[in-house]
């Protein structure tokens, strides 16, 4: 292979969720003629299977192998250290030509923990189709050396980069005709993610990622495009449910018609879960409908804060002024609890006060709102990142500060810090788990390995049988492995 990327996606919990991010760099460089494979889940596989599963596809002739993950490093590090300290330097001993690169979600935490360390040759920030294929371009072709940045000790390539002419950029979110891949050892009914768009068109303070802002029609995937996606994965793999990336998938209404008009030309049913802002479902009543009669299985909902100043600051004034009555309204009367949504919950947004936000949790206790989580609020001093909130620009504008403890450098308000928020965030979550369901993302993994979503969705995390669903993925990843060594 001329390109090899290593991923997984690592929480609380193992998940087979499959970031899109490293399937589509591969499709799009077998658009330009290059080999390219990717090795999904290693944070499930033993450490032979992880290391038989490389050295099938990285040979001499390599001259790629890409790792990347999305989660947390506070709870993945065990593995992280792992992968970082012992599998890629054998790796690149055995293979000494090999550049070893990382991008994805988890890419700047990683170059500030590795800083000045030479496990990767590059870091990719951001979307990286342009920047890869002028990657495998100077490597394979000879062409120009794509421009690049020292961050930490490392060298990064930043996805708005300015390319070589001779690598002019070539990528259209528009146009793009993303299609999974034999070689990606899809296993029958699986869910899968499909991106719809790119982007946002709100800014929300805390919000850091790329083009927010965006004008209502940029970089979203043409209907027909999609729908012709989706009738091929279930012509191959039987595929109906889908994770619908996209930051706000109802911030245009003929969009969403578009999308409902060629939902109905497709000879079966899908289901899916999205984001959806609360307030536009609230502004244009025929929404919730439209989305239910399409197949929404289950939505996130951006709360964030019932606080009146808090949700202000952030830009979701909407939150106090109609967040409560429009979720009771949502739930039990619009969709008569047949679909559920996660509502998402921030912890501290000054001027929330403890007391405050427990009195919020409360509420939703008390109200049986079906699934919600909540947040510690991300602030990041360094804005070397590839993604930075206004928040993260404008801390002290904001009322933040920043002290040292436990060895840490974090925010602090005068309301809270953020070691005093992950406490509040977990404590909160803890009393939840007895009234939650299983979450709009979670009910699409456990779709995967044989639940059905449109059921599973009325679960109660507490009635989670987690043998059972343990042996399911266990043999979930089992076919898995034995297709990708059969390749």
């Amino acid at each position: 292979m001329d390109a090899v990327f290593l991923h997984s996606c690592v929480t609380e919990t193992p998940r087979l969720f499959r970031n899109i991010g490293p399937y589509q760099l591969a499709w799009y460089l077998r658009q330009h003629g290059y080999s390219a494979q990717v090795i999904d889940f290693i944070h499930l596989m033993d450490r032979d299977q992880l290391m038989a599963a490389i050295r099938k596809f990285v040979t001499p002739e390599t001259k790629i192998l890409g790792w990347s993950f999305m989660g947390f490093l506070h709870i993945s590090f065990w593995w992280y250290k792992q992968v970082i300290d012992e599998i890629l330097p054998e790796i690149k001993k055995e293979f000494p030509n090999l550049k070893i690169i990382t991008g994805g979600p988890g890419a700047y935490d990683t170059c500030r923990v590795e800083r000045n360390k030479k496990v990767f040759d590059y870091f990719f920030f951001g979307h990286a189709e342009d920047t890869m294929l002028a990657m495998m371009n100077n490597l394979y072709r000879g062409g120009p050396i794509v421009p690049f940045e020292i961050v930490h000790g490392n060298k990064i390539i930043r996805e708005n980069t300015v390319l070589p002419v001779s690598n002019s950029k070539k990528f259209d979110i528009c146009t793009c005709n993303h299609r999974w891949a034999d070689q990606d050892c899809i296993q029958p009914k699986e869910s899968l993610p499909i991106e719809i768009s790119r982007g946002c068109i709100f800014k929300c303070k805390f919000c850091r990622y790329p083009y927010i802002g965006k004008v209502k029609n940029d970089f979203t995937r043409n209907m027909e495009e999609i729908g012709s996606e989706m009738q091929y994965n279930f012509d191959k793999w039987g595929v109906q449910h889908y994770y619908m990336l996209e930051d706000t998938f109802n911030d245009r209404n003929d969009k969403l018609q578009a999308f409902s008009d060629m939902i109905k030309q497709l000879p079966f049913k899908i289901g899916y879960s999205c984001y959806l802002r609360p307030d536009l479902l609230w502004s244009n009543p025929h929404q919730p409908q439209l989305l239910e009669e399409t197949g929404l299985i289950g939505a996130f909902l951006g709360i964030e804060s019932f606080g009146e100043e808090s949700s202000q600051i952030i830009g979701k004034g909407w939150s106090s002024k109609h967040g409560k009555t429009y979720m009771l309204e949502l739930l039990n009367t619009i969709w008569q609890r047949r679909v559920p949504f996660k509502a998402s919950m921030i912890v501290g947004i000054p001027p929330d006060t403890k007391e405050f936000l427990l009195e919020s949790n409360q509420w939703l206790v008390d109200n049986q709102i079906m699934d919600w989580t909540w947040h510690a609020l991300s602030v990041n001093r360094d804005t070397k990142g590839p993604w930075v909130s206004d928040f993260d620009r404008n801390a002290d504008k904001y009322g933040f500060e920043w002290i040292n403890k436990n060895g840490h450098t974090i925010w602090k308000t005068a309301y809270m810090d953020w070691l005093e928020a992950l406490d509040l965030k977990d404590q909160m979550n803890e009393v939840g788990k007895q009234y939650r369901t299983v979450d709009c993302w979670n009910v699409l993994e456990r779709g995967s390995v044989g639940y059905d979503p449109f059921k599973d969705r009325y679960t109660l995390l507490k009635n989670i049988d987690h043998k059972e669903s343990a042996e399911r993925r266990n043999i979930f990843l089992k076919n898995y492995l034995k297709d990708l060594m059969n390749l």
